[in-house]
């Protein structure tokens, strides 16, 4: 699918941001749909679209004639309306005739419906999406994103010299960078007969001290682990994305009911190994700006 012409979902955000530099360095065409119209373009060579979710119009039309679509969904915690927005996308594919997409969902997705609803909704979408478009593939990460830790609820502690995260110290993490989820899409994109799955991890799985490793090498200090519990990290959260975001984020990070069965373990073959280590993503990081 060279220079075809690719419809992605939050362009502007920090998950679809990076597929599109990626789509444009491979030679794609870039129709960007944002959720607000933009004083500043993306690209000269992207044409950027208001579209918003739960105008299935609207959506249908911003899909016609691309040869593929890159759905991301954004971070909605209202039950209601995150349901209403991925059916809202389910219609406006099958009406805009798409034939080809890749679904970013941007986390961990379990087996099945944990409660907690932006990732409920995108566990939904994903089985889903075969109903109405003949070829998908769905991507995400192994585990959380090296992003999260230049955030701005993070990335002043990791200055300070705390790394604190709501994981387990001796669990080994394989930390995704965006850009090795941004370039696996287009690598979907760009075959034949593409995967039903992608699982992208980071080169390297590492438990709490050894991610504080790669961070104290990077900025030239010491930098060390704390595991914290999630409501420590629903209010780290909370000023800077508000209240229910912050909730519904930590959420996610809440560990089962006991008893509760494990989840099975994905088939080895879904996995893609990406290229960015922690460290040398840190390197590159401006965290005196951060």
């Amino acid at each position: 699918m060279n220079n075809s012409l690719i419809v992605v979902h939050g362009a502007s955000g920090v998950q679809g941001a990076p597929v599109v530099r990626h789509l444009l360095a491979a030679g794609h065409g870039v129709r960007a749909l944002t959720r607000r119209r933009r004083t500043t373009p993306l690209d000269p060579a992207v044409r950027a679209l208001p579209v918003d979710l739960l105008d299935t119009d609207a959506l249908a039309r911003a899909y016609r004639e691309a040869d593929a679509v890159v759905v991301q969904l954004p971070l909605v915690f209202d039950p209601e309306v995150a349901l209403a927005q991925a059916e809202s996308v389910l219609r406006a594919l099958r009406a805009g005739d798409v034939r080809r997409v890749v679904f970013n969902s941007g986390s961990t997705l379990p087996p099945g419906p944990v409660g907690v609803p932006f990732v409920d909704v995108r566990v939904m979408l994903a089985a889903r999406l075969a109903e109405q478009v003949p070829t998908v593939s769905v991507v995400g990460p192994a585990a959380t994103y090296m992003e999260n830790l230049i955030a701005p609820w993070s990335a002043p502690r990791v200055r300070a010299g705390e790394l604190a995260y709501p994981l387990d110290a001796e669990a080994p993490v394989p930390w995704v960078a965006l850009d090795d989820v941004a370039a696996t899409i287009v690598d979907l994109l760009g075959m034949a007969s593409p995967p039903a799955l992608q699982v992208v991890n980071g080169p390297k799985a590492l438990v709490g001290e050894e991610a504080a490793a790669e961070l104290t090498a990077a900025l030239g200090h010491e930098v060390r682990w704390r595991t914290i519990e999630p409501d420590e990290y629903e209010r780290m959260l909370a000023p800077h994305l508000g209240n229910e975001a912050a909730a519904g984020i930590a959420a996610a990070y809440t560990p089962p009911p006991p008893g509760t069965p494990p989840a099975p373990a994905p088939d080895p073959a879904v996995f893609r190994t990406g290229a960015t280590t922690l460290g040398d993503w840190a390197s590159r990081q401006d965290w005196d700006r951060a």
